[in-house]
């Protein structure tokens, strides 16, 4: 599992045996709570909760792409 930290992107994902994977939610990670293995996460609508570590995926980064003129 990798560590988290706070400014983390993460995305918490539905699987299920109709779907493989569906996208539920995401947001960036504001607190961690060593102690309790929690995240305080400030997600896509707007709300602000403690969470159970495994609920939550880091999301990669991808550097070095070239996003000009793809709007």
């Amino acid at each position: 599992m990798v560590a988290l930290k706070e400014g983390d992107l993460v995305a918490c994902y539905l699987t299920n045996t109709e779907t493989y994977e569906e996208l539920l939610s995401w947001g960036i990670v504001l607190q961690v709570s060593e102690s309790l293995k929690d995240l305080l996460v400030l997600d896509n609508s707007g709300n602000i909760c403690w969470f159970p570590r495994k609920r939550w995926t880091k999301l990669r980064e991808e550097k070095n792409k070239n996003f000009t003129g793809h709007l």
